[in-house]
């Protein structure tokens, strides 16, 4: 049975070699014929009105409308146009897009502002197809958006990782990917130096969901990810956001130079980022209110655009007016433009269209020039050479095959029997280790940052201390009942957690015989009772699998409104309004500071990259890979001119 087998895989082999020669070949005389046919045409158009005349009127129309679909590509008329209205099944009362129009040129940079909730990551997700519009329609080189292939549009698939090693999650993007394209897009996404840091560099495991990573490193590993497809549209939705103010100087150059030459579309609350965006499409409940360069939109006085930035740069402003001073000339040389975007698109190259059709051809050129003609497709040429090749030498190597094959079939199952075995057993041994061995440093299996993340994992005794104490009252917390400590403390996470429920429910989440008037008070103090009361439904709107039906800052502020309720003895924020612009991030940051001064028994401990967040606060504590290296109020670390000082600068030049 053994031979028999082998001899229908040589079988089998030698058809699969067939077939993709003459598939191959049958692609390249396509891409010839298509090649003339350009070159004709464009021959065609260069004559002078009376040659035209010497063919037959139907002759030539014929002749144009049968070349003209062809050669679409070749002229350069690549983009693509959203005209559509959407709305939501669970809120088909309400629209999210309401005749939207939006034109992102080839190799442009279009971006789209505008509040919470106006409509940006729903048009990210109509042109990935999550969703079908409504009415209207999206098109791409004049041509529905439905004609294409799915796994065409999809280029990005968002900032989850899998539990497998980095070097994995990043070959996601592109399945045959080399060691060095993947070890290039880690590099652009500035994640290289991290990566090789670690105990086993690209091939450490991420957990699940990169759970064992922090909030910026796995960011970083997505736009790796990312990267490595080279992809032709490239779609940012708050790239940045997760990212302190030095990191995302620089993956903001790196996505600068791969935008270049690429359709891109960009989606962002700071404003700095998309300053250089050749299209700037400001939306406000699902319309498109004003749009153009930065510049223009700036020079209209009283607009949308124009606020916003005024808001942003009033935060810059209140930060220390010393060191303001000191970074003003940079600041200034920092807003201008680095790099220039392309607006040109490669295409497949024509050869000898100019020449007169007149004047004889000389044959020797004949070859070269359909060579040319095919230089496009050079790798799929060499593929088909290659399974020529390959069909070529079956017949004499089949006897040398059929001798080999049955004095190694042995060996191959038994050695991939006892490898299998091998890393079953080490896998198991790995899985029963207890939980601080992946505490230890030679054990860790990923970076977490500085460690402020770890600091509300500890309290929340998510995990225990190697060594030392953590005291609530004077009392060690792990002599405290869980359910109890866990009782006092409110956390607001970077990453919000919903159920499928209403958001009454959501909001209540936790306790029993709760009033709705106590779900409407924690939703005021949340700044998202007015969003709610212009649903359909109100608190009785279903938010969706881990809330997808809303945006990231209604998820972050339906969030606060449970921790807000629950009036917690500690509470914890997370980057609690990392999600959100600067207006509601004005506004709930108000609503926290009152939330914290209601009860003045009550601590809060925040975790933040946006320094604005926390001048006020009675004590901050600088970390750097787990040690504090600074501490005192925001007065006392400006003028120590320390590592806080140094943050503070990087900040005001974002």
């Amino acid at each position: 049975m053994t031979v028999v087998y082998c001899l229908l895989m040589i079988g089998v082999v030698q058809c699969l070699c067939c077939l993709i020669q003459h598939f191959i070949w049958n692609i390249t005389v396509k891409r010839q014929i298509f090649c003339m046919n350009a070159a004709l045409f464009r021959s065609l158009i260069q004559r002078s009105i009376p040659y035209m005349d010497t063919k037959a009127i139907s002759q030539l129309n014929t002749k144009l409308f049968d070349n003209i679909s062809k050669i679409e590509k070749g002229i350069g008329s690549e983009f693509f146009i959203l005209i559509a209205t959407f709305t939501y099944r669970s809120r088909e009362d309400t629209s999210a897009l309401r005749n939207l129009s939006i034109i992102a040129h080839a190799g442009h940079t279009t971006a789209l502002v505008g509040s919470s909730g106006s409509g940006k990551s729903t048009c990210i997700s109509l042109f990935l197809r999550y969703y079908e519009p409504s009415s209207g329609r999206i098109m791409i080189n004049g041509r529905p958006i439905t004609d294409y292939s799915i796994k065409q549009l999809r280029q990005n698939i968002g900032i989850v990782l899998f539990s497998m090693s980095i070097y994995e999650n990043i070959r996601l993007g592109k399945v045959d990917a080399t060691r060095t394209e993947i070890e290039q897009a880690a590099q652009e996404a500035n994640a290289h130096n991290f990566i090789m840091q670690l105990p086993n560099k690209y091939e450490t495991f991420v957990g699940e969901r990169g759970i064992q990573l922090s909030g910026g490193e796995k960011q970083r590993i997505a736009l790796a990810r990312a990267l490595v497809k080279q992809p032709t549209f490239l779609l940012l939705d708050e790239a940045t956001s997760a990212l302190d103010n030095v990191s995302e100087k620089i993956i903001q150059e790196a996505l600068d130079r791969i935008c270049k030459g690429r359709t891109t579309i960009v989606i962002a609350h700071r404003l700095t980022t998309i300053r250089n965006a050749h299209q700037i499409y400001v939306l406000n409940n699902g319309t498109v209110i004003e749009q153009g360069t930065h510049e223009t939109l700036m020079t209209k006085e009283g607009g949308k655009y124009q606020s916003m930035v005024k808001h942003q740069q009033m935060e810059r402003i209140n930060d220390d007016e010393h060191a303001m001073m000191l970074s003003q000339k940079d600041t200034e040389d920092d807003n201008k433009s680095i790099i220039e975007r392309t607006c040109l698109l490669s295409d497949s190259p024509t050869v000898g269209v100019n020449k007169q059709s007149s004047k004889p051809l000389r044959k020797r050129f004949v070859v070269i020039r359909l060579l040319l003609m095919n230089k496009p497709e050079w790798i799929t040429i060499l593929i088909g050479c290659i399974a020529c090749v390959l069909s070529g030498a079956t017949q004499p190597m089949f006897a040398f095959l059929l001798a080999k094959v049955v004095d190694y079939t042995a060996f191959i199952i038994s050695g991939s029997k006892l490898a299998q075995r091998i890393r079953s057993k080490a896998f198991a041994c790995l899985l029963r280790q207890e939980v601080a061995y992946f505490d230890r440093p030679e054990n860790n299996s990923g970076a977490s940052g500085c460690g402020k993340s770890t600091i509300i994992q500890l309290l929340e005794r998510f995990y225990d201390v190697t060594s030392g104490q953590i005291l609530l009252d004077g009392i060690d917390i792990r002599k405290l009942n869980l359910h109890s400590v866990r009782s006092h403390f409110g956390l607001v996470s970077q990453e919000p957690v919903l159920f499928d429920l209403t958001i009454a429910e959501n909001i209540a989440y936790g306790l029993e015989n709760v009033s709705i008037e106590d779900i409407i008070n924690a939703a005021c103090r949340a700044n998202i009772h007015q969003f709610i009361e212009q649903l359909p439904q109100g608190y009785e709107t279903k938010v969706g699998l881990k809330g997808s039906f809303l945006s990231g800052g209604e998820k972050q502020r339906i969030a606060i409104a449970r921790v807000l309720l629950r009036r917690p003895k500690v509470l914890l924020l997370d980057e609690a309004t990392s999600a959100m612009d600067s207006y509601n991030e004005q506004i709930v940051q108000d609503a926290l500071e009152q939330a914290q001064k209601e009860d003045s028994s009550r601590t809060s401990l925040m975790v933040a990259h946006r320094l604005s967040t926390i001048r006020s606060c009675d004590l901050i504590c600088v970390l750097d890979r787990g040690h504090i290296v600074e501490s005192g109020t925001h007065t006392e670390l400006i003028q120590r001119c320390g590592a806080y000082y140094g943050m503070l600068f990087q900040n005001n030049l974002q």
